[in-house]
């Protein structure tokens, strides 16, 4: 009989050792570790990177767990080296029948199959910026900003206000149901590229308001409004709608949905297709795309509407928001708005910090928040590469990290994904302040605003710009207009103060001071008394313009550091002192770092030669070296 092939003989050979048996485990055990890590590390706040090490530690575990099964065998006496084959042993294995030999091998390449899918799937959500979540070209950025900036005035796409639905729950107690029913009707229509629709804030606003529809469409800048109300009861459901013509209050569409819990998100997209179908609009959806994402898991998605009213609330709220947002995950780890949701949250979390922390505990939090938050964004697009929300998040990350380009190009993706997301425009704006970009800042912080008219944030953020670009009298109506509709808010009334400061109203800037933001800002009366003395012996010192009893007001805390205030007195000097304290102890993350670079309070020494070397400094250590300051022109 003739001898086999030499490459039967090797099988064969790999048989007898038990190297398939081996493969096909290797790599049915490995997938389900890659999948289990994969769930499992962003909601532990695991950094993105410990993903990765996982999967190259069992990437080279594979070979090595083949020759260690190649060399030994177990045997009831433990490991042995494998003895060489008994003579015919190899042969009597070629010669067995094919379904004898073949399952083996089979088994073998199912491990291998198994382990590379792993290995694609980790690597697929866990890619760096820019590679494996749909990335939009640099070619195509103008082409997206032409589309998100197209003027409103002629824009001929219906545009619609949806208004917080009552909550007619016999206690009284599913508001914040109610709320997410009405805000993920309205995240559903926004997908419908045919329409134009009012952001959240300022279409909240409007709760438990008793003011003409008329009057309303006008503030919010839209034609229609979408109202109505939501019973819960137990399971059951009671959700009515309407649609109403803001010109002349006409109802063109209503309807009453009694159906249980499990089929909220069919109705919000029945009643998203009927007011579609209302306007003569097409929904835009094809195939298996839904206006809604929907979570198997009804529990889960009470929770994230909790989640999601306390993470709004900010302050406190923002902690008790990831602690929802990481029940909501454990329940449903395939629910993309989920882990969308935790990665804003963890992003939140070092603006809101308690106070006292020591500048390593404070850098600490910075480093864990972003990578967790880091970790449930790239989750989030893993499971939907069209979450505008995941793009957001992600690219806030990078931008506190200061890895400028990269953070761009994520904000750029979710604007391509939704031209009107309003949290897209404001943060796009807050990223290009922070590299310099003033002139292009102003842009999307007005847009933000055009879509969101009555939001405190987005009024605070394009207040602020308009104070760097140096258009302090521009900035002011909006600062105030950020107050009235945030007052709970301590930032409108820091950003107003330092306007009429740099305007020289010190008797305005005192009182703001005074009455708005030490009460928002002190813990106890004793601290405001305190602060209160400090404010009353600085504003003496700014009008008498006297750097000595300004230097005896402000020997520490931030006023010592703030080169504004030596500015007011003429004290270039220790403005510049100023200066290089803030270089000195720059912090490790947030784009607020580059506040002092582009200020407009700067600008009577920007060209001084030491202030351009501690800039130069600043910007070649946050990433931006070479940046240069570009403002709107007048008129812009």
């Amino acid at each position: 009989m003739p001898e086999a092939p030499g490459y039967q003989r090797f099988f064969a050979e790999l048989k007898r050792r038990r190297v398939f048996r081996v493969m096909a485990v290797y790599g049915a055990v490995a997938f389900v570790v890659l999948q289990v890590a994969d769930i499992a590390f962003p909601g532990l706040g695991l950094p993105p990177w410990a993903l990765t090490l996982v999967l190259a530690l069992i990437l080279l575990g594979f070979p090595i767990a083949v020759v260690l099964a190649w060399a030994f065998e177990m045997t009831p006496e433990g490991v042995k080296r494998t003895e060489s084959a008994a003579p015919g042993e190899i042969t009597a294995i070629v010669a067995e029948p094919a379904g004898r030999r073949w399952p083996a091998g089979l088994l073998a390449l199912a491990g291998i199959a198994a382990l590379m899918a792993g290995a694609w799937w980790v690597g697929r959500s866990s890619a760096p910026a820019g590679e494996g979540t749909g990335i939009v070209r640099a070619a195509s950025a103008n082409e997206i900003l032409d589309v998100a900036y197209a003027d409103l005035a002629g824009d001929t796409r219906p545009s619609v206000g949806v208004l917080p639905f009552a909550d007619l729950s016999p206690e009284g107690d599913q508001v914040y149901f109610a709320d997410g029913m009405s805000e993920e009707l309205l995240n559903a229509l926004a997908k419908v590229r045919a329409l134009r629709v009012a952001g959240r804030t300022s279409s909240f606003a409007y709760r438990n308001v008793e003011k003409d529809l008329r009057e309303i469409g006008g503030e919010l800048g839209v034609r229609y409004l979408v109202e109505g109300s939501v019973r819960k009861q137990g399971e059951r459901l009671r959700i009515t709608a309407q649609l109403v013509d803001a010109e002349d209050n006409f109802h063109l569409w209503s309807e009453t949905y009694d159906r249980t819990l499990d089929d909220v998100f069919a109705v919000q997209e029945e009643i998203a297709g009927a007011i579609a179908e209302a306007l003569q609009v097409s929904l835009g959806v094809e195939g298996a795309d839904r206006l809604v994402a929907p979570t198997g898991d009804i529990g889960a998605y009470e929770i994230y509407l909790t989640a999601r009213a306390r993470m709004r609330e900010r302050g406190e709220g923002v902690h008790e928001a990831v602690r929802l947002f990481e029940n909501v995950v454990a329940r449903d780890s395939s629910w993309a708005p989920g882990w969308a949701g935790l990665a804003q949250a963890y992003s939140l979390v070092p603006y809101y910090l308690a106070p006292g922390l020591e500048e390593d505990q404070e850098d600490a939090i910075w480093r864990s928040s972003l990578d967790a938050a880091e970790g449930a964004a790239r989750r989030a697009l893993s499971l939907d590469p069209r979450s505008a929300g995941g793009e957001v998040a992600l690219g806030n990350v990078l931008r506190d990290r200061w890895q400028w380009q990269a953070a761009e190009a994520h904000y750029l993706r979710a604007l391509e994904i939704d031209p009107d997301d309003v949290e897209a425009h404001q943060q796009y704006a807050e990223h290009l302040a922070a590299m310099g970009r003033l002139d292009e800042a102003l842009r999307s912080g007005r847009r933000a605003v055009a879509l969101d008219p009555t939001s405190a944030i987005r009024l605070n953020v394009l207040g602020y710009i308009l104070s760097m670009n140096g258009r302090l009298r521009e900035a002011i109506p909006q600062l105030e207009l950020a107050a009235l509709h945030g007052p709970d808010l301590i930032m409108p009334w820091n950003n107003l103060a330092r306007v009429q400061q740099q305007l020289g109203v010190l008797d305005e800037a005192e009182r703001t001071i005074r009455l708005e933001v030490l009460p928002r800002f002190a813990r106890d009366e004793q601290e405001r008394a305190a602060a209160d003395q400090r404010v009353t012996a600085r504003f003496a010192a700014l009008r008498a313009r006297d750097p000595a009893a300004l230097e005896a007001c402000c020997e520490s805390g931030a006023w010592r550091d703030d080169p504004a205030g030596w500015l007011l007195v003429g004290d270039t000097a220790r403005a510049i002192q100023a200066l290089r304290r803030q270089a000195r102890d720059l912090p490790e993350y947030g784009y607020q770092a580059l506040y002092p670079v582009w200020t407009s309070e700067i600008d009577p020494i920007r060209e001084d030669p030491r202030v351009r070397e501690i800039f130069a400094d600043i910007l070649d250590r946050t990433g931006l070296s070479g940046a240069v300051l570009r403002r709107a022109a007048p008129g812009e």
